[in-house]
């Protein structure tokens, strides 16, 4: 009798961790969902913050680079790559046969339809009304979905802490003059304002020097459904790591992922449920053979 009780006890243990596992996912997918829905809100588009970057004008004087470290209080290291200690990061791309060269700031694109966001079961990322993709780490279940939904491949895990939390670019949010790294560019190739604005900036640029900007396009009016930061190159955009991408919000592509979240989980719980009765009634018949 106190063999099957607590074998009985067992499986209800057994049901009530796998409902609620379930549970949880589900409304967790629902809130992502939700989070999706509602990422259009806020400012109308022109009129939220961004930020120009104009790759032929850039000297690589990473002074941006050091101002971002002093308003966030990050250390200094040597890295080939942004990481959880560094937020934007000035690269050199060369050609082979050195015909061409460019910088390029690498930092989080802040998307207008941000795919970490999406991706996010708790909304620990989300994007302000005023346009910035921002994290709040209370909220962070460390499930690093954002890592994998962003094409920009920005979101970074700081390994350096003992409960890990993921680190990127905030736009300086807090700040009421705008990003630091903005406001010390020397030679304007980083400017801060709001995005409407910026557009028409870039666009004039590239009316005034016919041929000097590759395919005259401003690259994140439109990519991905259009990015916060805005660039404009001399060579192509891919040679300097931007990924090719068509119009479409980038959540529109991994959404449906987010949605059989449940289903999966709930096929997978069937099947752990199968083998944990296929096991109960094995140990039973083994006991009454003995």
């Amino acid at each position: 009798m106190n063999k099957t009780n607590t074998s009985n006890l067992s499986r209800r243990d057994f049901l009530k961790v796998t409902g609620a596992g379930l549970g949880g996912l589900m409304v967790a997918a629902s809130a992502a969902g939700q989070a999706h829905a509602a990422s259009g809100e806020g400012l109308p588009l022109p009129e939220q913050w961004a930020l120009l970057y104009d790759a032929t004008k850039c000297s690589g004087c990473r002074e941006c680079e050091k101002a971002c470290k002093r308003y966030n209080n990050l250390p200094e290291e040597d890295v080939e790559d942004l990481s959880g200690n560094t937020f934007t990061l000035i690269k050199l791309y060369q050609s082979e046969d050195g015909s061409e060269k460019s910088f390029r700031k690498y930092q989080c694109m802040h998307c207008v339809d941000p795919a970490c966001a999406a991706s996010c079961p708790v909304s620990a990322l989300h994007k302000l009304e005023n346009g910035p993709v921002v994290y709040d780490s209370y909220k962070c279940i460390g499930c690093r979905y954002c890592m994998q939904a962003c094409a920009f491949g920005v979101p970074r895990y700081d390994w350096s802490l003992a409960y890990p939390f993921i680190r990127k670019c905030e736009m300086c949010y807090h700040r009421e003059t705008g990003p630091a790294c903005a406001e010390i560019c020397p030679k304007q190739a980083l400017i801060f304002g709001k995005r409407g604005d910026l557009l028409e900036i870039a666009k004039l640029r590239i009316a005034v020097n016919p041929g000097k900007y590759y395919e005259d396009r401003v690259y994140g009016e439109f990519e991905g459904g259009g990015t916060s930061v805005l660039i404009l190159s001399g060579v192509p955009f891919e040679a300097i790591g931007l990924p090719a991408l068509d119009h479409q919000p980038l959540p529109d592509r991994t959404q449906w992922a987010l949605n059989i979240v449940p289903v999966i989980f709930f096929g997978v719980g069937g099947v752990m449920h199968a083998i944990y009765e296929a096991t109960r009634r094995k140990a039973r018949k083994q006991a009454e053979e003995a």
